[in-house]
């Protein structure tokens, strides 16, 4: 689609004439402003192969969705909306993330074995998301907040069972990376890892001797029985003391 402003007039082309139908029934503000008088503008239809502007945009990968009234409207209003505080994985905002992503998008056009829709519900509300293998596609915009979120609220999980927590329902792809940053980033965690690491290490080596017989190791075995079983009166207990000098 193409558009020409001439002083106070408004020319709007496209390269198929039955899309014309659609933008004036538009209900939106951006369509009201289009076909407002004071534009007052002109729709014409020019052949695709003199409509440059229109092929152009004909061979964007965009779905017809996307083309949606209520969708094009979208685009012009302010995309941090209100959604739950506290909790980065409500499906609403789900829902949106998915929709911005771009490359989401094209996997869900370009691998639909992989990707489908499916219905989420929450309270009175049903949500499409994009899901692989059964498990909610989390967009890129919330990966980190789901991966800080479940592993403070979990008080501090360690990385592998972060990873193992969130897969149960949600996957993305560099999950355990994601999980590891994560824990790496955690203040506490830092905290407590270099105060466990001050009680496991070793302890200090005494101060060798280096004067020789100045201290000596001392120890005392025994005892050690003799006796001739037909002379009793030969018993005998014999101790042992022994001595080392620890520097020679």
């Amino acid at each position: 689609m193409g558009k020409q402003n001439t002083a106070n007039h408004t020319q709007i082309t496209r390269d198929n004439s039955s899309h014309f139908n659609d933008i004036a029934d538009l209900e939106t503000p951006t369509s009201r402003s289009l076909t407002s008088t004071e534009f007052g503008p002109k729709l014409t239809y020019v052949k695709g192969v003199n409509n440059i502007v229109a092929d152009a945009l004909s061979r964007l990968e965009i779905t017809e969705e996307e083309f949606f009234a209520k969708a094009f409207a979208n685009e012009l209003a302010n995309e941090e909306e209100e959604f739950p505080m506290g909790y980065p994985l409500s499906y609403e905002e789900i829902a949106f993330r998915q929709t911005k992503e771009r490359a989401l998008q094209n996997k869900f056009r370009t691998q639909p074995e992989l990707h489908i829709k499916k219905p989420y519900t929450f309270l009175d509300s049903t949500y499409k998301l994009i899901a692989k293998n059964d498990k909610i596609y989390v967009p890129k915009y919330l990966q980190h907040k789901c991966a800080e979120w479940y592993h403070l609220t979990l008080m501090h999980l360690g990385e592998q069972r972060l990873e193992l927590t969130i897969a149960q329902h949600y996957t993305w792809i560099g999950l355990k990376a994601t999980c590891v940053s994560a824990c790496k980033r955690c203040e506490n965690c830092a905290v407590s890892k270099k105060r466990d690491q001050k009680k496991n290490m070793l302890t200090p080596k005494p101060n060798l001797e280096i004067i020789p017989w100045h201290t000596l190791c001392i120890d005392l075995i025994g005892p050690y029985k003799f006796s001739d079983p037909k002379k009793p009166e030969t018993y005998i207990e014999i101790y042992c003391m022994t001595m080392l000098d620890p520097v020679t």
